[in-house]
């Protein structure tokens, strides 16, 4: 950086962040550095370069602010892992701080193994802030990070144990239950939960098998049965090159005796649609 002290500039370079508490030496040269426009100092005793607004910036700065005990969790965190807009106020845990203009500190300490550092800055596990959101947004979180590979149903157990005693388990724990189903998205979970409503079982949800030379990874497949439920997204279908994958795929299948229902999102409103077509595929299969 042009006109920053270079043990600053090397500092940001890595960090993205730099605070006062823990290289107080630097407190008189951040803040003539600051009076000259080239630091910003978001919040007390942090600073970071005026130059840089970008969402990361202020997880580096929420992160430098709040250490070494503090880290991002909840939607902040939620938003990081999976490239999603930050929330105008973020989120921060930590045993003692107090809540600041653009930060809320939730007073608690979160546990090593659901605290990951990346890039400067320190936050929940992708399976932590998954299992935090399920108790408002009804396991989309949770679905995401499956889909994704950031974290297995194992991982969302171990983090819904981590959060004992916190308002909101009931909800996570019947979210957690579903996603050992393995859903790849909240469309998958609402029919995997039509399903076990129905008393419909002995399914498996994204397990790869190898048909015709390809491995191939049906959305729902029948253990002792040749049939397969396919749920058709509305954007990852809508494509040509999508919607001919879709078809080839479904040759394959049933090329090798599968039997193939493809499902979409307006159907799952209508479990009087589709739980008796599944049985009597059942049947007939």
């Amino acid at each position: 950086m042009k006109g920053v002290h270079p043990q600053v500039a090397a500092i940001l370079a890595e960090r993205g962040a730099i605070s006062t508490a823990e290289f107080p030496r630097l407190s008189s040269t951040l803040a003539r550095l600051s009076r000259a426009g080239l630091l910003a100092n978001p919040l007390p005793g942090v600073f970071v370069p005026a130059d840089d607004s970008s969402p990361l910036c202020r997880l580096r700065a929420a992160t430098a602010w709040s250490a070494p005990s503090g880290v991002i969790h909840g939607r902040s965190a939620a938003a990081l892992w999976l490239g999603e807009p930050l929330p105008p106020i973020l989120e921060v845990a930590h045993p003692s701080l107090r809540s600041r203009a653009g930060v809320v500190v939730r007073q608690q300490r979160i546990t090593s193994p659901f605290v990951e550092v990346r890039s400067g800055i320190r936050s929940v596990t992708p399976a932590y802030a998954a299992v935090e959101l399920a108790a408002t947004d009804d396991g989309q979180a949770c679905c995401e990070v499956l889909r994704r590979g950031l974290a297995t149903p194992a991982d969302l157990e171990a983090a819904l144990a981590d959060l004992r005693g916190s308002r909101g388990q009931v909800v996570r724990r019947r979210v957690v239950t579903a996603a050992a189903a393995n859903p790849w998205s909240f469309a998958e979970l609402r029919l995997h939960r039509m399903l076990q409503s129905a008393g419909i079982t002995d399914w498996v949800a994204n397990s790869p098998i190898r048909v015709g030379g390809q491995l191939l990874v049906p959305d729902i497949r029948f253990r002792r049965t040749r049939l397969v439920l396919e749920f058709d997204g509305r954007s990852s279908h809508l494509g040509s090159t999508q919607f001919l994958a879709d078809r080839e795929r479904q040759n394959l299948l049933e090329a090798a005796g599968y039997r193939v229902l493809r499902f979409g999102w307006e159907h799952l409103d209508h479990p009087e649609y589709v739980v008796p077509l599944v049985r009597q595929a059942l049947r007939a299969t």
